[in-house]
């Protein structure tokens, strides 16, 4: 997002003042800010528990923005959804939204293969009344599934047997199905599966302040024909697909998180008074806040262009790995430096800037670790 600096006009502001929102992008038309505006709105006021922020999400049609017109959506396109993810990550509220918005995806563009009850499905995530989530990492821009949850045939029928675990994901608000990436020996499936199934666990983990997160266990899971969306080809032709724009949506995401780090952090050095004056009077730490606000600027921007590019079909999956590897890398720097910033308080396990940097440290990972995105970056079309 981009700023004034430290401060609006770059100089000092009082001590206490009320951390300032950044400015949108430049580029963005009236009906785009006030859309992101419409939602920003909808997460700030009822958006202050996890239950609600998915609540406000609903409320504002996030889950019509990223349905086809033929599904009863409104298919705003990805620049959208990436300016939902952004600000849903600036609130903080742990709830599975790009694991959402990807099984959207995968269950809108069935078309034929669909199983009976699709439609049913797409009415309920509308409602808010089923919350999906993907348990594990995400696929990356590629499509490739990391492996963690394995299948293979049950028998001579048509449906798989799940083994494995998958974690971590935001549960804030508690998962009533499961969209399961596994991979197996004709390549990977795509499951949903509804919750709960015999032989697969939802364990909630340790949050240790970032939000409510959990993992799920597989102990030979028999998943019917009925809830095996898809297998071996046709799979890797659907992930290739939501891989991009599941990198996309996560990248998003991490803006937010870093975002709301940095206005913690604004609010810090305005407030927090050394030698007599406000923090953000002196020179050092102005100059390091600003750097970390350039950072964000620029991943904002990476982020912005990516989306628009992806609408427009020219985003490869090596462009793909680099955005995703960029922003995983600028979170975990900013949030860090954050918590050096605001000193023993950015440890307090409740404080906002200790939770933007424990929830980063696994958001950062779920397409895939930076190094491996960066290699698939220079080695990828």
């Amino acid at each position: 997002m981009t700023t004034h600096a430290v401060n609006g006009s770059g100089t000092d502001g009082a001590a206490g003042a009320a951390p300032e929102r950044w400015r949108e992008r430049e580029d963005e038309d009236s009906l785009f800010r006030q859309l992101r505006l419409t939602v920003r709105q909808g997460l700030e006021v009822d958006g202050d528990t996890p239950a609600g922020a998915w609540e406000a999400l609903t409320q504002v049609g996030a889950w019509e923005f990223a349905l086809p017109i033929d599904k009863e959506g409104l298919d705003l396109g990805q620049a959208v959804l990436a300016m939902v993810c952004e600000e849903a990550g600036n609130a903080m509220q742990p709830v599975p939204l790009a694991d959402t918005l990807l099984a959207l995806d995968v269950l809108s563009a069935l078309g034929p293969l669909a199983p009976e009850g699709t439609d049913d499905r797409l009415d309920r995530v509308r409602a808010g009344e089923l919350r999906l989530a993907v348990p594990g990492r995400l696929p990356d821009p590629r499509g490739a599934v990391a492996p963690g949850i394995a299948w293979k045939p049950d028998g001579d029928g048509a449906g798989v047997v799940l083994t494995g675990t998958g974690g971590p994901f935001a549960a804030g608000v508690g998962p009533d199905a499961l969209l399961v990436l596994a991979t197996g020996p004709d390549g990977p499936c795509v499951a949903l599966v509804d919750l709960p199934t015999a032989g697969i666990t939802v364990r909630p983990l340790r949050d240790h302040g970032g939000g409510a997160v959990a993992g799920a266990v597989f102990d030979e899971a028999r998943i019917p024909a009925g809830s095996v969306l898809l297998r071996g080809v046709a799979a890797e032709h659907a992930l290739a697909r939501v891989g991009l724009r599941a990198a996309v949506h996560q990248a998003s995401l991490l803006a937010g998180i870093t975002a709301a780090a940095l206005t913690a952090v604004v609010s810090r050095i305005r407030g927090r008074q050394q030698f007599g004056q406000a923090l953000v009077k002196h020179q050092g730490p102005r100059l390091r806040v600003a750097g970390l606000l350039a950072r964000l600027d620029a991943v904002r921007w990476a982020v912005g262009d990516a989306a628009r590019d992806l609408d427009e079909g020219r985003l490869t999956p090596g462009e793909a790995a680099g955005l995703i590897a960029l922003t995983a890398e600028t979170t975990l720097d900013v949030t860090r430096d954050a918590v050096h910033l605001h000193g023993a308080s950015g440890l307090v396990r409740d404080g906002l800037v200790a939770g933007c940097y424990r929830r980063a440290a696994w958001e950062a990972l779920r397409c895939g670790r930076p190094a491996q995105l960066w290699d698939t970056a220079a080695h990828t079309p």
